[in-house]
């Protein structure tokens, strides 16, 4: 099994891209023109070799004017891919302001889709300062880190599709920081 260890909040491998990495470097290519980003929940353990299927990626992006937002959602436009809602001004304000996921897939595959939303809480807010770097090939991911993906998959998602990628993730990292999960689920237990 391959093992992983994260230095500095860094990481480097070399991956096979598989249909989903494909489409996460897609939409964060055009995402990381507009806003600063964080990859949470069931992809990190995907992309660390958890065999599951998923038909979203979730993420939450920092906060971001509605101009900014208007050219972000035109240049999905221009690269083929959907929004939920075809009106970028009530996605920015009915949706994303409220906290609400708005989603973005490509055309021809719908079944996959990218669903991000505004950090609200303060946990949320707090997985960009703890982030961490994924260099792959030639390619950068922003991904939560790893000990705040097993909390909240731990203390607050408990399904048994996130206890076993909680599980998975504790299995092939070295050297996690045991404090810092139980930091993360007190958090997630004071604000969920």
């Amino acid at each position: 099994m391959v093992k992983f260890q994260i230095v500095n909040r860094e990481l480097k491998l070399t991956k096979e891209l598989n249909d989903i990495d494909k489409f996460v470097l897609k939409t964060t290519e055009i995402i990381s023109k507009y806003a600063d980003y964080v990859i949470v929940s069931g992809y990190v353990a995907i992309f660390f070799g958890r065999s599951r299927a998923s038909e979203d990626v979730d993420m939450f992006i920092k906060e971001i004017t509605l101009d900014k937002f208007r050219e972000m959602y035109e240049d999905f436009l221009k690269k083929g891919f959907e929004w939920n809602i075809d009106n970028p001004e009530e996605l920015y304000r009915e949706y994303l302001q409220q906290g609400t996921p708005i989603s973005v897939w490509e055309k021809e595959f719908p079944l996959l889709r990218l669903d991000m939303k505004l950090p609200k809480k303060m946990s949320q807010r707090r997985l960009f300062d703890d982030k961490i770097k994924i260099i792959f090939n030639t390619h950068i991911l922003w991904m939560a880190s790893i000990e705040s993906t097993i909390a909240y998959k731990q203390e607050i998602a408990k399904s048994e599709k996130d206890l076993l990628d909680a599980k998975h993730l504790s299995t092939v990292f070295e050297n996690l920081d045991k404090t810092k999960i139980e930091k993360y689920k007190k958090l997630f237990r004071e604000e969920f």
